[in-house]
């Protein structure tokens, strides 16, 4: 069971650090920014991509592999300058497209050396800082001095060796990491998962249920439409496990309310190393109003039918992403006045547990055919994208997950 949520003074110091720091590498003035919605993203009829290539490149003399053949890389070209330097050629599924370039490969040599990576991008720039890992399985960042980053194209030193070593934009977490995560909730009494459904490519599609069955109230997480957005899924968890938890305030919110989390709605982007799309060439949280592809129709069909079978109401719909910084993106007041808005309370009482914290929103209407918009218009429910940026440190995360799940689990609780 989960302790209960403690934040000393210490912790609270480095978590308010990590949401007023600028994060490295941040955009020019004037230049394209990394959170944009290119031309045509919202017509979501599926359009070719290109699929990755799994093999393992080997360069005679040199000593040195680099490898894509495995679920989750990207790489597309590689090329030798010399004994120690390659280029890296990095694409996208298609274009146009949102500037999330994921890459993912494994490097290793016959006896120990340098090697140097210069990433280049197609229809894109640079933007995640590289995570190293020994087995795939626990990373942390590559070392500044080791890295030397620029717009279009980017420099990794690595020290190779017989070892392999893994190297990706941000932490690898595919769909099996999220099968084993849901499996471990799964144990708990008042926890159950099923597969909803399947991707294009024949992945499931999980939910898990948390809470009261066939409640009257319904609090809905979704997560990772995006295959890099990893911040966002990390919060996500930490979200979700505080509900899962054991404090007296967890305990009376699962006695009142089923939370529905749908943790992972890409999974074949995630697979196939995908900037931001699924494997029909689209951005799937531009496909709320049309449902052609089959993530967003499987979602939707699911929720639907769980709301109408139970005769509930959708309280909250919760999507995680990940953007440059944090942001909440959330109704304007016209469409939910600030006064009764669930949203503007939540993070008002997120705000009063962390001193001097303001968190920074971003206000619209109903009009994009967003997975926020379809909470609204199909539940009336009240609903944020929650974006996290992509630096914030991992322990913050965490932190910043479990002060929102506290808060949103309050502010519920006083509803009828």
């Amino acid at each position: 069971m989960q302790k209960k949520l403690l934040i000393s003074t210490i912790y609270l110091g480095v978590f308010l650090a990590g949401f007023s720091g600028k994060a490295q590498n941040q955009p020019a003035p004037g230049s394209q920014p990394l959170s944009y919605d290119p031309p045509g993203s919202t017509d979501t009829r599926s359009k070719p991509i290109e699929l990755p290539v799994r093999r393992t490149y080997s360069f005679e003399g040199s000593g040195v592999r680099v490898s894509t053949d495995f679920e989750g890389a990207r790489l597309n070209e590689l090329t030798q300058l010399n004994d120690t330097l390659f280029t890296a050629v990095i694409r996208p599924e298609n274009a146009p497209i949102n500037m999330s370039p994921w890459y993912a490969f494994k490097v290793w040599a016959d006896s120990a050396r340098p090697v140097y990576i210069r990433m280049t991008y197609q229809n894109g720039r640079h933007r995640y800082y590289p995570k190293i890992s020994s087995e795939g399985q626990r990373w942390q960042p590559l070392d500044s001095a080791s890295f030397f980053p620029g717009d279009s194209v980017a420099t990794m030193r690595l020290a190779a060796g017989p070892d392999t070593l893994w190297i990706a934009a941000q932490e690898m977490i595919l769909l099996r990491h999220v099968q084993v995560w849901a499996d471990s909730l799964d144990r708990l009494p008042f926890v159950s998962k099923q597969t909803v459904g399947y991707s294009a490519q024949q992945r499931p599609i999980i939910a898990l249920s948390v809470g009261k069955p066939d409640s009257k109230r319904v609090l809905a997480v979704i997560s990772r439409q995006h295959p890099p957005e990893v911040t966002g899924y990390l919060a996500m968890q930490a979200f979700v496990e505080t509900i899962a938890g054991d404090s007296k305030l967890a305990r009376r919110f699962r006695r009142k309310f089923e939370t529905i989390v749908l943790p992972m709605i890409n999974p074949d982007g995630v697979a196939n190393g995908h900037w931001r799309h699924n494997t029909g060439g689209i951005d799937l949280n531009r496909d709320w109003k049309y449902f052609r592809q089959p993530e967003t129709a499987v979602v939707r069909d699911f929720l639907t039918k769980e709301v109408s079978r139970q005769q509930a109401r959708v309280y909250f719909g919760l999507d995680f992403h990940s953007t440059w910084n944090d942001i909440y993106y959330v109704f304007d007041e016209k469409t939910t006045p600030y006064a009764t808005s669930l949203t503007q309370q939540w993070l008002t009482g997120v705000e009063g547990v962390i001193p001097g914290y303001k968190a920074n929103q971003s206000a619209s209407g109903t009009e994009s055919p967003i997975s926020k918009n379809w909470f609204f218009t199909q539940f009336g429910a009240d609903a944020v994208t929650y974006e996290v940026g992509d630096n914030t440190p991992r322990d913050d995360l965490r932190v910043k997950g479990q002060v929102a799940a506290v808060e949103m689990m309050k502010l519920l609780l006083k509803q009828r």
